[in-house]
C-alpha cells in the first residue's frame, strides 16, 4: 500500500484501467452447482450399498431420517416466510448480520438438500434388483428420504429468494 493512499480509498486501477472490485450483489445458486452436487450425492449413495454389504450392516436409511428432513424443510420454510415479510415491510429495519446468516443458511440447505436427494436416490436405485419383500423397506424409504431432501432443497431456495432485497430499497 502506498503512503499517500488512505486505507478506505478504492483500490487503484490496474493496467487496463479496470478496478478490481467484487460484484455488488450475489446471484442465486443456479442449476449447475445443484446438479453437480446431486450427481456427486448419487455416486456416493450408489457406493454406500457396497459399503453396507461389505460391513454386513443394516440399512442406513430409516423413517426417522425422512421425518427429520421434512421437519428441517418446514423450519426452513417458516424462516423463509418470516424473512420475506421482514424484507417486504416498509417499516422494518433488518440487521445485516442476520440477513447474511440467513443467506448462508439458505445456500447451505440448498446444497445439502441436493447432495442428500442424490445420495438417497443413488442408494435406492441399487436395491431395484433385490427381493420384492425388500423393495418397500429399502427403495421406498430411500425415495421418501430423497423427497424429504428435495423439500429441504426447495425450502432453501425459497429462503434464498426471500433474502433478496427489492431494487426500490433506499439502502442499496
Amino acid at each position: 500500500m502506498s503512503r499517500d493512499r488512505h486505507p478506505l480509498d478504492p483500490p487503484p486501477d490496474d493496467e487496463e484501467g479496470q478496478q478490481d472490485l467484487s460484484p455488488k450483489h450475489l446471484s442465486p445458486l443456479g442449476p449447475g452447482p445443484l446438479t453437480a452436487t446431486a450427481v456427486v450425492g448419487a455416486i456416493l449413495g450408489w457406493a454406500t450399498r457396497d459399503l453396507v454389504d461389505l460391513l454386513d450392516d443394516a440399512a442406513p436409511v430409516s423413517w426417522l431420517q425422512v421425518a427429520a428432513l421434512v421437519f428441517l424443510a418446514a423450519v426452513l420454510a417458516g424462516v423463509a416466510v418470516q424473512t420475506r415479510r421482514a424484507v417486504r415491510s416498509s417499516g422494518a429495519t433488518l440487521d445485516p448480520h442476520r440477513m447474511v446468516n440467513r443467506l448462508v443458511l439458505a445456500r447451505a440447505a440448498t446444497l445439502v438438500g441436493a447432495l442428500l436427494a442424490g445420495g438417497y436416490v443413488g442408494y435406492g436405485v441399487t436395491w431395484f434388483d433385490s427381493h420384492p419383500d425388500l423393495l418397500l423397506g429399502r427403495v421406498g424409504v430411500a425415495m421418501a428420504a430423497a423427497g424429504g431432501a428435495a423439500a429441504v432443497l426447495v425450502a432453501g431456495k425459497f429462503l434464498e429468494w426471500a433474502c433478496r432485497v427489492p431494487k426500490s430499497d433506499p439502502h442499496l
